[in-house]
């Protein structure tokens, strides 16, 4: 039969592929990263043509300057 060849290469292959992933491991730096903040969100409610309700968007300071541009 062929099937077995076949099964034992998908096997080595799957072996070689999990032993470098299992034999890493992050290295630890003495200095401790501190995460990147991220941008305080403003929010504002905006009026939903053909509803009601307004929906509320909440974006960075930049990308509402954006925005008021494209608008005009």
């Amino acid at each position: 039969m062929r099937i077995k060849p076949v099964v034992s290469i998908i096997c080595a292959a799957a072996v070689g592929f999990a032993a470098p992933a299992a034999a890493y491991e992050p290295q630890s730096n003495s200095v401790a990263k501190e995460k990147p903040r991220a941008e305080k969100k403003i929010c504002r409610w905006l009026p939903v043509t053909g509803s009601n309700m307004n929906q509320k968007v909440c974006l960075t300071a930049e990308d509402w300057k954006k925005a008021e541009a494209l608008s005009w």
